[in-house]
């Protein structure tokens, strides 16, 4: 029996509504996640005047230049001394390394034969020419060195490199060095990232089954790895898709965003982009009580980033030991939450781009000791084994703002302070050695702070956070169960919604109560609107829902038009739209089964979702009047065209080489037999077996894979195969179009040995007709 209660709860979140562009925005008035303001001084009450200071802009001289930074601080110098993290030796050494420009690198994406061709190309036809006659030497005489491969990284698929900005200005062989690397990673060829930022994944051991969580995701370039990972492990198998998923979260919602159009890239249906604070990201529990814990998470946290100076140099006048103090309890609270949502068995990272003991080893200690032994910190040396790095330290000193502290209890007095900040003694028992450091000075990167855990046991249930506020419509649940026959009766308030959705499903499991589920199929809207939508809702309002793509219709429109088996690529269960009428949808997105049955089991909507999925499918209607009834009205895009490939069996068409690169450089070719003699100019099709396909090729969408013969083969990169060049194309009245975004039709012309104008190809844009 339940009775409803019409009453909002005491303490609930007050929310403001502030009318903006004819909506109302609901804004939290405290800690909402994805605000902007994450430190204590943004939440003081005498909130400082909304006006930028114009102290703390700099202001260029009379020649228009900018002052250079000053890189010293004796502070810094006189608290990393104190801690002993450089031997005394290295210590010039080290601060003569913070000083210089950290190096530009970059890793090449995907795995495999692929990879290793690209890895090739770029080694004997674009870094060779810095070795070639005198270019090693600049206008000024100083020698110019040739990019390197990053010495510990497999297969020597991570480069840098370290020209000054005249180097690149005066030298035209080092600009094209420049200009290769903004255009790749504008491709998705290669990413720009940071050398030492390359290091955690590795240590993941991912595989395609794996529920991966990264907490504080943004700007994304991990995340990217972390799913080149999950894909890659599968090795030659075109046609499979990992089980596993990714989630990238992070706490800023302009971030999230970013974090989406960076890993769009990596073309993957196990991306889920969410927006939460890291340290309460929910537990995923089905109504039939199947829970979600993770099998690897990386926790890189927030933190004072004074590793990164050297492609930072404004932290150099901005340090204080305040920053890093500051920052240690958030970086604990969202390790003890990773620990808790890792499985049993599974590897937890926690990483920094600081070199401070207070938010390194301090709270891997911490961790350590809350954990009650349900963790073990690995030993790692044997992994990376190229991998130069620094032993972690079992002691450390605390500083604040008087100078330094010896005890909490003296540090309290002038400052706030944390104690799992100070070192205890006990902590000479704990292998902190085991963490790992990573010093500019030692291989020419940035600074960096690694610790590898693996779960063996639950974690304390004392850590486990309380009992969040109800929302909603509350209900009072009454529990009555017989002990030692007597009646036992339990009264517990939970929200109306989910009780009487609880209530249906034990109604359609013939009242039966409910076990945990063989399989989760998503069936109902989640997300979008309000908490007070009918049936429940999510609390996330302004964000699009995500709905399954139920219409048969739709489904198999696109199974017969294309070829799909079901059964291999099961788009009746894994296919998502986020348009509301989803018997029409606009996009569709595919995903993998691990992540459809996890987005499912969020019966209680907990979740922020920004983005999920791979776009697959986009609606596009035919205008031709003689085209059947029963057309499909869904064309391949692009974006998700190499991952649908290996499934789709119809609409293939194999043009040569030269036809594949007009139509390229044209974006539209004639059909076969509907030139127009007034438009002589106008691009057509040369070969017969190519016109043949063409026609016999229905309206709307299809795909170009190349047909390659052994005198064409030269015409692609080693090793480079057919499928790897496939474009979407669109077939209407009179033409065959391109569906292709520029820059990569400009990727797609360099991989065929075209010359590309850097400004990009002239041209309209897309004709359907």
């Amino acid at each position: 029996s339940f009775v409803d209660c019409s009453r909002t709860p005491t303490g609930r979140t007050r929310v403001r509504q502030t009318k903006m562009g004819g909506r109302y925005n609901n804004k939290k008035r405290k800690g909402g996640g994805g605000d902007d303001r994450i430190l204590k001084r943004d939440f003081k009450k005498g909130k400082r005047e909304n006006v930028w200071d114009p102290k703390k802009s700099r202001v260029p001289d009379a020649k228009g230049e900018y002052k250079p930074y000053c890189k010293e601080n004796e502070k810094f110098e006189e608290y990393y001394k104190g801690q002993r993290i450089v031997p005394e030796d290295e210590w010039d050494a080290f601060m003569e390394s913070l000083r210089t420009p950290l190096p530009t690198s970059f890793r090449i994406n995907g795995t495999g034969k692929f990879a290793l061709d690209i890895r090739d190309q770029i080694e004997n036809k674009l870094f060779a020419k810095v070795n070639e006659g005198d270019q090693s030497i600049d206008e000024e005489g100083n020698v110019v060195e040739p990019p390197r491969a990053v010495r510990w990284y497999p297969d020597r698929l991570a480069w840098q490199f370290n020209y000054s900005r005249q180097q690149l200005r005066r030298l035209p062989f080092l600009e094209s060095i420049h200009d290769f690397v903004k255009r790749a990673n504008e491709y998705g060829s290669i990413t720009r990232q940071e050398t030492v930022s390359m290091i955690p994944a590795f240590f993941l051991n991912i595989t395609p089954d794996h529920r991966v969580l990264d907490m504080c995701a943004a700007p994304g370039s991990k995340t990217f790895q972390l799913l080149e990972m999950l894909h890659g492990s599968l090795g030659e198998e075109k046609e499979k898709l990992p089980t596993g998923f990714v989630i990238a979260n992070d706490v800023d919602l302009k971030r999230c965003n970013l974090l989406t159009h960076q890993t769009k890239r990596a073309n993957s249906p196990g991306l889920l982009v969410t927006n939460h604070e890291a340290q309460h990201f929910p537990d995923i529990v089905s109504r039939g009580g199947r829970t979600f814990q993770f099998d690897a998470i990386l926790c890189d946290v927030p933190c004072s980033g004074d590793g990164t100076m050297r492609k930072a140099p404004d932290i150099w006048p901005r340090w204080s030991v305040g920053n890093g103090n500051g920052l240690h309890p958030l970086q604990l609270k969202i390790a003890v939450r990773a620990a808790q949502l890792l499985k049993i068995g599974g590897r937890l990272v926690y990483s920094t781009c600081t070199f401070n003991p207070i938010e390194d080893e301090a709270v891997v200690a911490a961790l350590l000791q809350q954990s009650e032994g349900s963790l073990k910190l690995l030993d790692m040396s044997d992994q990376l084994p190229k991998l130069i790095r620094s032993p972690g330290i079992h002691t450390w000193e605390v500083h604040t703002k008087a100078g330094k502290a010896n005890s909490f209890e003296e540090a309290q007095e002038v400052a706030k302070v944390h104690p799992t900040m100070f070192p205890d003694p006990s902590y000479a028992k704990l292998p902190l050695e085991r963490c790992m450091r990573i010093l500019p000075h030692q291989d020419d990167t940035g600074g960096f702070f690694i610790a590898v855990f693996e779960k063996v046991a639950e974690m304390p249930a004392s850590l486990n956070p309380g009992p969040k506020k109800l929302k909603g419509p509350i209900t009072i649940k009454t529990d009555l169960n017989v002990v030692n026959d007597a009646v036992k009766v339990e009264l517990t308030l939970v929200n109306t919604h989910e009780l009487r959705a609880e209530r249906e499903a034990i109604a359609a499991n013939g009242g039966a109560p409910l076990e945990p589920e063989a399989e989760l199929l998503l069936t109902e809207v989640r997300g979008g609107g309000t908490r007070n939508r009918q049936g429940g809702g999510s609390q996330f309002g302004g964000l699009d829902p995500i709905l399954p793509v139920s219409d048969e219709k739709v489904i198999h429109s696109i199974r017969d038009t294309y070829g799909i088996d079901l059964a291999k690529l099961p788009l009746d269960k894994n296919a998502v739209t986020r348009t509301a009428d989803n018997t029409r949808p606009k996009r569709i997105y595919a995903l993998t089964d691990g992540l459809r049955e996890y987005l499912a089991a969020d019966h209680r909507e907990q979740l922020k979702v920004i983005a999920a999925g791979l776009k697959v499918f986009e609606r596009q209607e035919h205008k031709d009047a003689t085209v059947s009834e029963g057309a499909c009205d869904y064309r391949l895009v692009q974006d998700g065209l190499h991952v649908m490939l290996p499934f789709v069996n119809r609409q293939i068409i194999h043009p040569t080489i030269d036809e594949l690169r007009l139509i390229l450089q044209r974006r539209s070719l004639q059909l076969p037999g509907a030139e127009d003699p007034e438009k002589p100019d106008r691009a057509k099709f040369m070969d017969d077996a190519t016109k043949a396909e063409v026609n016999a090729a229905v309206s709307g969408s299809c795909v170009f894979v190349p047909r390659i013969s052994a005198a064409d083969a030269s015409a692609l990169p080693a090793g480079c195969s057919p499928e790897e060049i496939a474009i979407a194309c669109w077939k209407g009245k009179s033409s065959v179009n391109l569906l292709v975004s520029k820059v990569e039709t400009d990727h797609l012309l360099e991989k065929l040995g075209m010359e590309v104008n850097k400004n990009g190809p002239k041209g309209g844009g897309m004709d359907v007709n």
